[in-house]
């Protein structure tokens, strides 16, 4: 297995980082989730530095390639348009689950928030 990290630079961007949190919300989520290959994919962003950006666990590197980035399961890609700034592959060393309920990880974050949901 594999950990990819992704990150734009949105200094030029004009996208939002409401719109990037709609999206998550509302399309992308429920989309990233269907990729065969992909573990585990969470989204990051530092408004302040203007940093969008996301890491993957996936099995094998062919999942996400550099060459077909950003991409969805139907081959579109997400308000930013472009490819990452930076793209970072490591070799997974090991991986461990704190304690609590996993699932309550699948509704964290700021994109996660009910008003954006709606």
């Amino acid at each position: 297995m594999y950990v990819v990290i992704l990150a734009w630079d949105l200094t030029d961007s004009p996208v939002t980082f409401d719109e990037l949190r709609s999206w998550v919300a509302n399309k992308a989520a429920a989309d990233f989730s269907k990729i065969t290959g992909v573990r585990v994919k969470t989204w990051f962003s530092n408004e302040h530095k203007r940093t969008w950006g996301a890491v993957y666990v996936v099995d094998s590197p062919e999942v996400i390639h550099p060459d077909r980035l950003p991409r969805l399961p139907n081959g579109k890609t997400g308000p930013i348009g472009t490819p990452p700034t930076s793209l970072s592959w490591f070799a997974l060393e090991a991986c461990v689950m704190g304690p609590g309920d996993p699932t309550e990880l699948m509704s964290a974050g700021l994109s996660m928030v009910d008003d954006l949901l709606t």
